[in-house]
């Protein structure tokens, strides 16, 4: 058994000198403490050479040496065990050894020269340093937490949509190699070939499962077609419903290329298909949420669903507000509202000139957000921004004399005053 470590009361010393006439290999890791005339304080006790911790060894004993090089220096253990081994008197950490204990405390102060025995330690104390504890600091670890770990990474890839080849990254093996030095990271072949499939598949059956125990009838469904910027057309179909301990669930139970036409008949036959393939058929479900769309107002009609139809609320208002936004004074300001924006976006000479105005004027640094079409809310931030800061951007636009155009008159001003106060109103 190892031998437990006993607080001794070390002698402050300023080097560590060899054990004359002895034998045993222990010695080639331990020195007597010295001060700095080269005169030995103590006979009793020996000192690490690798942790600089104090041990017994009165009489010359060597049994409190080895039990440390067990319990705290396995590697050196087997060094010294191996008679067949040609070990020298110094001692330095290999790379890997100085990679896992900078891994598991802080980095050893002699972890990159070598330490002899007629070397002068600048120690005056007996300060502690931390150790490795066990062996298992040094092995690979078992499959079952390899797998784990394994696990772990793929679930951070696909939840926060990472890129496959991070995991080449040097960066990210490096990261992965100091959180935890004895696991070996796979490539990216494993995981877009198995891992990430797997969890896939796990997840997929897990819902399928969770569908299997309610009623089919109390399914709901929201769906849409997109085109994403890359220009390639996709369905999406999320199913709601509520567990047998009513708890409120949805799933995304599909995010497909739908590369056909985007008519109505279409439409309808892949909802009929998806949702037969999880096992729902497409007239028992309880509702149905789009938006306001002919062909998707259309495949509704060919599932007869129409009595089970919600319009999207969300939707609806976004349509609401836009045609408030039709008013030909409101349309006509927000219009140059946008190209006064773009100006801004474009120029990182104005952007700057106007983030120097808000600090000239102690005014919060903001830039004017961009406004998208079929999100209402945007261009009320936009308006809002303009609104808190007109000053600061006619100071700006009366900077550049070919840009003085674009700064809104009284008359638009007052129109998006009247587009805010409406809102507040309503809110």
């Amino acid at each position: 058994m190892p031998v437990a470590h006993q607080t001794l009361e070390c002698p402050v010393f300023s080097q560590l000198l060899p054990k004359k006439k002895s034998k045993s290999r222990a010695w080639e890791h331990f020195g007597l403490p010295a001060n700095e005339s080269g005169q030995i304080v103590s006979e009793d006790i020996a000192v690490c050479k690798l942790c600089r911790f104090p041990v017994s060894a009165k009489s010359g004993s060597t049994s409190n040496l080895f039990g440390h090089l067990r319990l705290h220096h396995p590697l050196k253990i087997s060094e010294v065990s191996n008679k067949s081994k040609v070990v020298t008197a110094t001692v330095q950490y290999s790379p890997f050894c100085a990679a896992v204990d900078e891994s598991i405390d802080e980095p050893h102060p002699h972890s990159n020269m070598a330490v002899s025995e007629s070397n002068q330690f600048n120690f005056v104390d007996n300060h502690r340093h931390k150790r490795q504890k066990f062996m298992t600091h040094f092995q690979r670890l078992d499959d079952q937490a390899s797998k784990r770990t394994t696990d772990s990474v793929t679930k951070f890839l696909v939840c926060t949509m990472q890129p496959y080849n991070l995991v080449d990254r040097k960066e990210f093996i490096n990261m992965v190699k100091v959180i935890n030095p004895c696991y070996s990271l796979p490539g990216r072949k494993h995981f877009t070939a198995t891992v990430v499939p797997k969890l896939y598949n796990e997840v997929r059956d897990k819902i399928r499962q969770e569908l299997s125990l309610i009623n089919k009838d109390t399914i709901s469904v929201t769906t849409d077609c997109w085109t994403s910027i890359a220009n390639t057309p996709y369905i999406t179909i999320t199913v709601h419903f509520i567990t047998s301990e009513w708890a409120l669930k949805s799933a995304c139970v599909v995010c497909a290329h739908f590369d056909d036409d985007h008519n109505g008949k279409n439409i309808a036959e892949v909802l009929r298909s998806i949702l037969n393939d999880w096992g729902t058929d497409v007239q028992n479900i309880m509702s149905i949420t789009t938006d306001n769309g002919g062909n998707i107002l259309k495949s509704i009609e060919e599932l007869n669903l129409e009595n089970a139809h919600i319009s999207c609320f969300a939707h609806n208002i976004n349509i609401g507000v836009n045609h408030s936004l039709d008013i030909p004074v409101l349309k006509r300001a927000i219009a140059r509202l946008k190209k006064l924006q773009n100006a801004f976006a474009m120029s990182w000479k104005m952007k700057r000139d106007l983030h120097k105005a808000q600090e000239l004027l102690q005014m919060e640094v903001k830039t004017l957000p961009s406004a998208c079409p079929t999100r209402w809310w945007s261009t009320l931030k936009l308006v809002k921004r303009f609104l808190e800061n007109q000053l600061p951007i006619c100071k700006t636009l009366l900077e550049y004399s070919n840009k003085k155009y674009l700064m809104l008159e009284g008359n638009e001003i007052s129109a998006l005053e009247g587009f805010t106060t409406a809102h507040a109103r309503l809110s």
